[in-house]
């Protein structure tokens, strides 16, 4: 019998497969924006045109000069961290709660698997789809690199935006399965999905403007996701702390309710 987490990774391969290359693709096509963005003019006339209420939407338009900030800006911050919610979503409901609803759950834990070597081969199956998908990234921005001039990136600025993505990713992720799993309820563990993503978008974007949701931004999980900060500065051992503490607190919480309450 395969393991859970050997099983987990087998039953998403068209997941990973998919999700690869969508993002592959996504970060292809930003990566090929850049000659446009760097036009002599352009930044000048959009940072004239720009209202103040939507930059948080764009970005700060000075970042658009390098590319290592640019990529920091277009993609990791503004795209992908939305992108990868939505993945983080869908991830985390088929892993916690997809079983339980269709009552497979109860078949395999009549097998010798414990609930808590269950939990936990389920979330290490989470983090490591969520770090194979997050390479499409690298893939697709050093897939387009050569054939654009004056457009770099350090390796090491490279990794630090990758590192720092797959664990927001897997934030996200494990609160989502940390929900599903400890309420075996689809809806609780959506709701509770989508308000963490979309409420830390919106914050994040939108305290730019507005000043009062300034005071509420550290309840953002993109807070903690400087992308350009992390380019330009390097990784803040703080925001690193809070991911992980989240992601061990929620996953601790999960593994208490599971271990105690009845499955459907």
């Amino acid at each position: 019998m395969k393991s859970v987490y050997t099983k987990a990774l087998y039953d998403r391969r068209s997941f990973i497969i998919g999700w690869t290359v969508a993002l592959t693709a996504i970060s292809i096509l930003m990566t090929s924006f850049y000659p446009a963005m760097h036009q002599e003019g352009v930044i000048d006339q959009l940072m004239k045109q720009m209202p103040p209420a939507l930059q948080g939407l764009i970005g700060n338009l000075n970042n658009l000069s390098h590319f290592d900030t640019y990529i920091a800006a277009q993609l990791f911050d503004i795209r992908i961290s939305l992108i990868a919610g939505i993945m983080s979503i869908i991830l985390a409901l088929g892993l916690s709660t997809r079983e339980e609803e269709s009552g497979e759950l109860r078949t395999i834990l009549a097998l010798p698997v414990s609930r808590t070597k269950m939990l936990f081969q389920k979330w290490l199956a989470l983090c490591t789809i969520m770090a194979v998908t997050a390479m499409g990234l690298v893939v697709g921005i050093y897939a387009v690199l050569p054939f654009i001039d004056n457009a770099s990136i350090e390796y090491a600025q490279m990794a630090r935006l990758v590192a720092m993505t797959i664990l927001i990713m897997i934030c996200y992720g494990t609160i989502t399965f940390a929900a599903g799993m400890a309420s075996g309820k689809r809806a609780v563990a959506s709701f509770v999905g989508v308000f963490t993503i979309i409420g830390s978008f919106l914050l994040s974007t939108f305290s730019v403007a507005v000043d009062w949701l300034k005071d509420y931004e550290k309840f953002s999980l993109l807070n903690y996701f400087p992308a350009v900060d992390i380019v330009s500065n390097g990784i803040e051992l703080r925001d690193v702390i809070v991911l992980t503490s989240i992601i061990i607190i929620t996953l601790g919480i999960a593994w208490v309710l599971f271990r105690q309450r009845d499955i459907a």
